[in-house]
């Protein structure tokens, strides 16, 4: 397979990194930014000579593990590096057992990463619609489209994916970027626990705690990009707190960190969040150190930073005059409001999503589930607050909170009650064990997780898959509950909370709503173009039944004219009509967004392939409520319609 290649340069960059002084693990994470930044650099010039096309692909990750083998071979020849041989650690019998339970949980991920296709809402609506569109164009830049969110989020995730679906020929490998990113991000907190000063058995406990995080054990397995975003933070930490120790900062760590986070920045926008307040440890600590110097390890940050993010800045900046924009509908995410009151609200709801801790354990049947008692104290203090639980100007959708969620194998929805507790647990002990409470570092880097959480509860309006941007800040946690719980506790104790957590997290390893394997219909006896459809069912007769209306003509210049509203709300599936059309068929379907006069996403028509695009049928796609559409009219050309079943109508040239 010639994906195969994009792992083979990630091989040769960590064995280049690789030095026998140094932790391993930090040569992982190293390898891993150096291939982040030579992805995104090398899809930037693809796109700037416009030959994203899979000769050229091919090609260039051909001279490029070339050229990295060549490095290495001269590194070898030099003297300064040796023939890779792995060491094996001495491990103890409990050690080894717990490593094959997170081994075990990996492998499992992976298995449904690569057996079941990306299925999850945002990807059928632009993660991949976007991917698809950009292989189609030949280049990133900016294209005409009904949903805004393809073009305006950062793109890194989707780069990966690009480069994979390009070599492949299909979307099979496309999850597994988020199953390495958590596979990375275990590397790195076990990493950074070492470095806040936990033994052994605090790196192996925090990597245990990390794997088995619910919300990132359903995610692992999908195109969404929580935890590629998450895994670049964890970068960018180790580095900060590799720096720390020098009165200066090397300069390559200088650049890790500056690569780190504009790769966190350039995955999901998420990243200002969660890097701020560690950039800002960064820059207090070593103005302290060098004063007025400092501008010369900030220069190189902002430098790299810019680099990696300036394309897509600039991309945003043609189309919207603001190099930050977001999509319109993201006005909805933001609050209308901000006092204390209605702050404390959302933090207090934002924590209540990872309450339900019996239904995790599976206690119900034991204990009452105290859902409905933590639901009724949050309602006497917003009484006190004078906020309503549900007010509109902190929430969304209007009446979307409806107290302490469920035990759910959702992705978007999903807790980490147990986690919760634990973290919780963990800085009592910070508070009240002195030795661990005078460590500086440890406390500077629990003010800086606690910080990012306090910023996503004062920047977001409560959702309910809000759960889902506290992944990164549980990960983070990992490596300070193995090292808390290291300090105080004997082996055994430790050993048995990670028993607990390896346990209590299968069922969210077989039963993955979307992606089950434990289930009587599940990914292996599934039809794998029905299970793109896992969400919406109702979907796959209309979708399939287009599909094979549209072969039995002669048309491939495809219109798509995906519902009439001004600003869109990601309703409208287009990933799977690019699958289905282009599957087992000699003829290539090529797609264009059909247009209102008003909508101003029709930027740069003079590129390939719209210059000379002339529809010869339009897939109009429409909600359930509206009548289906009879005629178009799309430059000067009449369309009716010829095929119909709710939500899809099909129109042809007249």
């Amino acid at each position: 397979m010639l994906a195969v290649l994009l792992l083979t340069s990630l091989v040769i960059l960590f064995v280049i990194f690789y030095s026998p002084e140094e932790d391993w693990r930090s040569s992982v994470l190293s390898s891993a930014v150096a291939w982040g930044v030579l992805i995104t650099l090398l899809t930037e010039i693809l796109s700037l000579l416009q030959i994203i096309t899979f000769s050229s692909v091919l090609l260039l990750w051909l001279l490029t593990n070339i050229a990295l083998g060549w490095i290495y071979y001269k590194l070898i020849k030099s003297g300064k590096r040796s023939l890779f041989i792995p060491k094996i650690p001495k491990i103890t019998p409990v050690s080894l057992v717990l490593i094959a339970g997170i081994t075990f949980i990996i492998a499992t991920i992976m298995t449904i990463a690569i057996v079941a296709p990306p299925n999850n809402w945002d990807s059928m609506t632009y993660h991949m619609a976007r991917v698809v569109h950009w292989i189609q164009n030949r280049h990133l830049a900016h294209y005409p489209t009904y949903y805004s969110a393809q073009l305006v989020h950062p793109p890194f995730a989707e780069f990966v994916i690009l480069h994979l679906q390009i070599l492949s020929g299909g979307d099979r490998f496309a999850n597994l970027v988020q199953t390495f990113s958590m596979i990375g991000s275990i590397v790195g907190v076990s990493l950074i626990a070492k470095q806040l000063g936990a033994d052994k058995r605090g790196q192996i406990f925090a990597a245990v705690f990390c794997s088995t995080l619910p919300m990132g054990i359903l995610q692992a397995s999908s195109t969404q990009n929580d935890y590629a975003v998450c895994f670049w933070v964890v970068c960018l930490v180790h580095y900060i707190l590799l720096t720390l120790p020098h009165r200066k900062p090397p300069i390559n760590l200088t650049l890790g960190i500056g690569a780190s986070c504009g790769l966190a920045v350039f995955t999901k926008s998420s990243g200002y969040m969660y890097a701020f307040p560690f950039m800002v440890w960064f820059f207090l600590w070593y103005v302290n150190q060098m004063r007025w110097k400092i501008w010369k390890p900030i220069s190189i940050i902002s430098v790299i930073f810019l680099s990696l993010n300036i394309n897509h800045y600039l991309r945003n900046f043609s189309l919207y005059g603001n190099p930050l924009s977001t999509a319109e509908y993201s006005i909805d995410y933001k609050p209308e409001i901000y006092s204390l009151p209605t702050w404390i609200s959302n933090i207090i709801r934002n924590l209540s999503l990872h309450a339900d801790i019996v239904r995790h354990l599976g206690l119900q049947g034991i204990i009452e589930p105290t859902i409905g008692k933590v639901a009724k104290l949050i309602s006497i203090i917003h009484g006190f607050l004078g906020v309503d639980i549900n007010d509109n100007r902190i929430t969304h959708p209007l009446n979307s909170y409806t107290g302490v969620p469920g035990l759910s194998f959702d992705e978007n929805v999903a807790g980490n009650p147990l986690h919760l507790l634990l973290i919780f647990l963990a800085i009592g002990i910070f508070i009240f064990y002195q030795k661990l409470r005078n460590n500086r570092e440890v406390m500077i880097y629990i003010l800086c997780l606690i910080s990012g959480f306090l910023l996503i509860c004062l920047m977001l309006k409560l959702q309910p898959y809000q759960s889902r941007h506290h992944l990164a800040i549980f990960v983070l946690f990992s490596a300070f509950v193995g090292l808390a719980f290291s300090q105080v506790w004997n082996r055994h104790v430790i050993k048995v909370l990670a028993v607990i957590l390896l346990a209590t997290s299968m069922q969210f390893v077989f039963m993955n709503k979307f992606r089950p394997i434990a289930l009587e219909k599940n990914i292996f006896n599934s039809n794998r173009n029905e299970i793109y459809f896992t969400q919406r069912p109702k979907l796959i007769k209309p979708y399939f039944d287009a599909v094979d209306f549209i072969k039995t003509t002669t048309c491939t210049d495809i219109g798509l004219s995906l519902g009439t509203e001004k600003v869109p709300a990601g309703s409208y599936w287009e990933y799977p009509f690019w699958i289905l059309l282009n599957e087992n068929n000699n003829r290539i379907h090529r797609f264009k967004h059909i247009l209102n006069p008003e909508n101003f996403y029709a930027l740069r028509p003079e590129m390939y392939p719209y210059k000379d695009f002339k529809p010869c049928a339009i897939i109009a796609v429409r909600r359930d409520k509206e009548p289906p559409v009879a005629m178009m009219n799309f430059e000067n050309t009449e369309y009716l319609a010829k095929w119909s079943s709710k939500p899809i109508t099909i129109l042809i040239a007249q």
